[in-house]
């Protein structure tokens, strides 16, 4: 028992609870074309070709594909889904528009479907300046069976079991990709995609029987939405980043604030406070954990990696070993993405002495609203000569204390009293 509280009492000074962060980043896609910008896509071969291209376009032309409302709780309101990554797009490539591409499947005598092989592809891709062109199949199999079964309907206002007949739609749907280098006519990277849909209806429903049709395009939807596009473009995805929260006595209050400000979208007053920190303990491992954490979000991926691994060269966690290859990984398509002209511009955190120590002060919140105004004295009584009248509600540095009196400092650097029934 002794041995059990001894443990508890280790872990929570040194390891964490922690505060999960969700917000949208940008992730990278299975296959990065490297030195690929502009392409063509084709009308794959087989029925509905001509959807799986116009789907594969317009997928490709998203500029934040991924990003959703955020749905709240029961009891909460939905959340827009948003981005801190400044300049992270998902629309990385340049798109021949429709009627340059045909127009020129005309002229090369290619026909009206502008199916090609792989070396047609290649001379086409020279023709129309692209990096690469972008073919492939679909292959649809549908069914349709008739029953008749006992079903339940509604019938003078109530539910009865008759005999009815019933029509069932299936379909199988078979959709590969290919990527063509037009310099050299290689295949730079493939992707196979397959999906079932069925509708079934019966009796008084009949009529609301989901068609062949609409089945195969939510088939090739969720092939080029979940796979295709994914495979070669980068798209937002929700991420829960872990937020540690320190357990050591003398840092606990500016871990909460951190974690406080954070929460409130102030990136820059949380950094601040974990930079305070490192500065009296240099390898306290969860600072560098958070100040990475904070560093991804806002895409400084270099910053993100490098406090990463400082966390984990100061003691093994498996947390950290996760963030840290997840974060090589962004960092390297990161620089991938500005060779072709995407950039997302770094954050930067601007750190001083007194930027620090005002962070870390503690604050103390003044009576009253905006309407109101509190006198700053010079001196701590009541007939000191009036510094400034500030509005009620906000919150002041707080100096020190000399018994009712409160020395403040307001947000321009001016230093005064402020009586406690002053104070909120």
């Amino acid at each position: 028992m002794k041995k059990l509280f001894l443990l508890l009492l280790f872990l929570s000074s040194t390891q964490l609870y922690s505060q999960e962060i969700k917000c949208f980043i940008l992730e990278p896609p299975e296959q990065t074309l490297i030195g690929i910008k502009k392409i063509a896509v084709m009308d794959f071969n087989g029925s509905y070709g001509r959807v799986v291209s116009d789907y594969l376009i317009s997928a490709l032309l998203e500029k934040g594909r991924g990003i959703t409302t955020i749905k709240g709780g029961l009891f909460s309101k939905d959340k827009e889904g948003k981005t801190y990554q400044n300049g992270a797009q998902t629309n990385i490539f340049t798109i021949v528009e429709r009627s340059r591409l045909e127009q020129v499947l005309s002229e090369q005598s290619l026909g009206k479907t502008g199916v090609i092989d792989e070396t047609q592809a290649a001379s086409l891709g020279k023709v129309l300046g692209v990096d690469a062109i972008i073919i492939g199949t679909v292959n649809p199999i549908s069914d349709q069976t008739d029953t008749r079964e006992e079903v339940q309907v509604y019938r003078n206002d109530q539910w009865i079991k008759v005999m009815g007949d019933c029509v069932t739609n299936k379909v199988s749907v078979e959709t590969r990709m290919r990527i063509i280098n037009v310099n050299n006519g290689q295949i730079i990277g493939t992707k196979q995609s397959s999906y079932k849909n069925a509708d079934k209806k019966c009796a008084d429903e009949l009529g609301q029987l989901a068609s062949v049709e609409d089945l195969i395009k939510q088939c090739l939807q969720a092939s080029v939405y979940n796979d295709f596009v994914n495979y070669i473009a980068p798209r937002f995805v929700l991420w829960e980043f872990d937020l540690k929260k320190i357990k050591v006595d003398q840092y606990e209050d500016l871990s909460d604030k951190a974690i406080d400000a954070f929460e409130a979208g102030n990136f820059d007053n949380a950094y601040l406070i974990y930079a305070s920190i490192l500065k009296e303990d240099p390898y306290n491992d969860v600072a560098h954990y958070n100040v990475a954490v904070i560093n991804e979000i806002v895409g400084n991926f270099q910053e993100a990696q490098d406090e990463y691994q400082a966390a984990l060269n100061i003691r093994q966690d498996e947390d950290y070993t996760k963030a840290l290859n997840h974060c090589q990984a962004t960092n390297a398509f990161n620089n991938n993405l500005k060779a072709l002209g995407v950039i997302i511009t770094p954050h930067k955190f601007s750190v001083s002495e007194e930027k620090m120590k005002s962070t870390t002060a503690a604050k103390i919140k003044l009576k009253g609203g905006s309407g109101d105004r509190i006198t700053l004295r010079l001196t701590p009584e009541t007939s000191g000569a009036v510094v400034v009248k500030v509005p009620g509600g906000i919150e002041l540095e707080l100096i020190e204390q000399s018994g009712s009196w409160y020395k403040v400092k307001t947000f321009d650097g001016k230093i005064g009293f402020i009586h406690k029934d002053d104070l909120d």
